[in-house]
């Protein structure tokens, strides 16, 4: 599978803060499972607000996507 990240995968890395697992539908929860197994979100253990946190992996991305 490829690590380019759709725009629908991009979006829910965006809102992943207030992001409720419980209330994906349908291609959110696949694109989270896709994200997690791919390494961009990790369990936020550390973070009782946020379920899941961003991982160096995907700061990584998002830094080189964004033209300075």
């Amino acid at each position: 599978m490829s690590d380019d990240l759709t725009d629908d995968e991009i979006a829910l890395l965006c809102a992943i803060g207030e992001a409720d697992p419980s209330k994906l539908i349908g291609n959110q929860t696949r694109d989270l499972e896709r994200l997690i197994s791919n390494g961009y979100l990790e369990p936020a253990d550390s973070d009782p607000e946020s379920t899941f946190k961003l991982t160096a992996k995907v700061c990584s991305f998002l830094a080189s996507a964004v033209p300075v």
